[in-house]
């Protein structure tokens, strides 16, 4: 094959891979544009599925305002009248059935069987919850399921002046809601329950078509393509008015054109590029064509030296590329003429040094009465060949042992070379580990909460520069502390990057969870969701209402901490049963609860301070620990900074200068009362 055919079809691979590599990137980016733009539809769809239900709920509204202002409604509603409350409603125009303003309206109390007006639930309009809620008046709105045929947009409002409390409850049907977020995004918007069944659609026709394809597609937004026309699909979880998952919202787009068009750029831009190529490929060829024919001359001269024609010129010599062959040329030319002679030389010396070498041992045998025949045939000539070569053997003996100990002394440079090397990026490691602990340390909060109603002390010693223990307190709302104390298994870096997802995830996860059984059941689902490397944690979890003393907590395999009553008693927070988080998703969590009165503390600790050894190896233990806290809680000070610096103090000359063994952590914790 040809040079300029080899180079052509490498230029072809090269262009060929360079297209793929630009179409694949080009792909890329169209598919992270896509996932951006699934992102921003989904975030609009989201904000205007809230706008319609803020439509709906601010027609309940007033409604609402309608009802309550009505004397004769209120006066019903106290009577527990169904027949009152239905006249009432139907006088100011609002009585609940098929082409009314209303679809349902309800009066619901705690302590009473609810009064409906309009079609009967097939379920309960309120949760327990969500009722509580409503009495406490707190306003209730938002989407609520109550049948596969039955889904409305419900308002909550706390009814004035009765002797028991008492809610009005106000419902729509969903359709409205969806009807408005139809115009707004010019799309057919349809609402499925949790199990894929159709609650409610704007185009039930269009749906038939589509149901069949939306439940085979996965994805939350893309295409659809339906009877000749092209659908944007996109679809969102929605919640209902007591926040639990209420179904999927979906919504089909028209945007035929669009996708026409965009098929058509694709096409013509493929067409362009294979065109391109095509062109520069035999261009290239054609100019390969013309610039390798000089070479060609050359080579044809080349064949004719190897072939001993001396005389042999170029047709063309210049100063680019085939100019410096013609000269390399004619330099090997004469550096082969160079070596013949010195060939011819070196022979000549060699003979002559070989009738030296004869002279002297023919001498050496006359002088040695061993007369040697020494000539110049081949028959004679042994004994001279026996010597020299014994002294060719000490001398390939001596090299090989020079040559063995050259290469040892090589190998151990390199050696050196490579400890050097390892040297260094320890020092780097160790300076990189270094810049870790102080970052680790110095995201657990170091003031105490500025409130004066509890005192709070908390110390942490790793074992190594990064550790696996951590604590943090934070107010969950004004009356509500929530401090955590936790142990991830390992150490080093990995437990260290574990702690800190936990963390983060167990504070961003109590701002929105109050109760602890809940917000460590989701921490714990979130956690071993993808826990691929097997860690898990050992935490205690505590809210305190700090206007009352009351503490509700959760102890998910950790040491249990002590409570230190202000009279000097110490005693064992009862365990909850609880198993480490990120072991086993969906497992259920119990809370305990306690009472701290004025000067009652908490001392949470790890299983380092526990698990503490002296040089003998004997264990530091609770016992210890609880004679500790006794001796400190039977002294006239005994702040929490005072608690925690005993404990640590007792640890470390009970150690004597041992290594630690894993990190120390403790927490000690103080209510003042409200």
């Amino acid at each position: 094959m040809l040079l300029r055919t080899r180079i052509t079809l490498m230029a072809a691979v090269g262009l060929l891979l360079t297209a793929l590599g630009l179409g694949g990137a080009g792909l890329l980016r169209e598919q992270l544009l896509l996932q951006r733009l699934a992102a921003t539809t989904q975030a609009a769809q989201t904000a205007l599925w809230a706008e319609a239900l803020a439509a709906e709920d601010q027609t309940l509204d007033q409604y609402a305002d309608r009802l309550v202002l009505a004397p004769h409604f209120l006066q019903a509603v106290r009577r527990a009248d169904p027949a009152a409350i239905a006249q009432a409603m139907a006088q100011a125009g609002l009585k609940p059935g098929p082409g009314q303003p209303l679809d349902l309206a309800a009066v619901l109390s705690l302590g009473r069987s609810p009064v409906i007006q309009g079609q009967v639930p097939q379920r309960v309009l309120l949760d327990a919850d969500s009722l509580e809620r409503a009495v406490a008046g707190d306003v209730m709105d938002g989407l609520r399921v109550l049948g596969a045929d039955q889904v409305l947009v419900i308002s909550t409002r706390r009814l004035p002046d009765q002797s028991e409390p008492a809610v009005l409850a106000l419902a729509r049907d969903a359709h409205h809601a969806l009807q408005h977020m139809a115009r707004r995004t010019a799309s057919v918007v349809t609402l499925l329950d949790l199990r894929g069944n159709l609650l409610a659609t704007t185009d039930a026709e269009l749906w038939r078509v589509a149901a069949r394809h939306v439940m085979q597609r996965a994805a939350q937004h893309g295409e659809l393509e339906l009877g000749g026309k092209t659908y944007a699909l996109s679809s969102m979880p929605v919640n209902d008015l007591a926040g639990h998952a209420a179904g999927t919202l979906i919504t089909l787009a028209d945007h035929t054109q669009d996708a026409a068009a965009s098929r058509f750029l694709g096409r013509l831009a493929l067409g362009a590029i294979a065109a391109l190529l095509l062109a520069v490929l035999l261009g290239l060829n054609f100019y390969l064509r013309r610039s390798l024919r000089p070479l060609e001359h050359s080579i044809d001269a080349l064949q004719a030296l190897a072939q001993g024609d001396a005389s042999v010129r170029l047709p063309y010599v210049g100063n680019d590329e085939i100019g410096r062959i013609a000269r390399a040329v004619a330099a090997f030319r004469r550096n082969a003429q160079e070596l013949a002679a010195a060939r011819a030389l070196r022979e000549r010396v060699r003979r002559r040094q070989e009738r030296l070498l004869r002279t002297k041992l023919q001498s050496l045998a006359e002088a040695t009465h061993q007369p040697l025949a020494l000539q110049a045939g081949d028959r004679d000539e042994g004994g001279d060949e026996e010597q020299l070569r014994q002294l060719a053997g000490v001398m390939n003996e001596l090299s090989g042992r020079l040559i063995d100990q050259h290469q040892r002394l090589t190998g151990m440079v390199q050696e050196l070379r490579e400890a050097l090397v390892t040297k260094n990026r320890l020092a780097g490691l160790e300076q990189e580990l270094q810049i870790a602990a102080q970052v680790q340390l110095s995201i657990l909060p170091r003031q105490q909460p500025q409130d004066a109603r509890v005192q709070l002390h908390c110390h942490i010693t790793p074992a190594r520069e990064v550790g696996g223990d951590f604590y943090d307190y934070f107010f969950i709302d004004d009356a509500h502390l929530g401090f955590v104390i936790a142990d991830v298994s390992g150490k080093g870096v990995p437990a260290a990057l574990f702690m800190t997802i936990t963390r983060t995830l167990l504070k961003a996860t109590a701002q929105f969870i109050a109760e602890p059984t809940k917000c460590l059941g989701q921490l714990n689902d979130l956690l071993a969701a993808e826990n691929e490397q097997m860690m898990f944690v050992t935490l205690f979890y505590g809210v305190l209402n700090l206007e009352s003393g009351q503490l509700r907590y959760v102890n998910a395999g950790h040491n249990p901490p002590y409570l230190l009553r202000a009279d000097g008693g110490v005693a064992l927070l009862p365990r909850t049963g609880g198993m480490a988080v990120a072991v086993s998703e969906g497992f259920p969590y119990r809370a305990g609860s306690a009472e701290l009165g004025v000067g009652d503390q908490l001392f949470l600790y790890t299983d380092g301070v526990t698990e503490a050894f002296d040089p003998d190896g004997q264990e530091y233990g609770e016992p210890r620990l609880e004679q500790v806290l006794h001796t400190l809680m039977a002294g006239p000070e005994h702040a929490p900074i005072q608690v925690a610096a005993g404990v640590l103090a007792d640890v470390h000359a009970f150690e004597r200068g041992a290594p630690q063994a894993d990190d120390i952590t403790c927490v000690a914790l103080r209510y003042m009362g409200s």
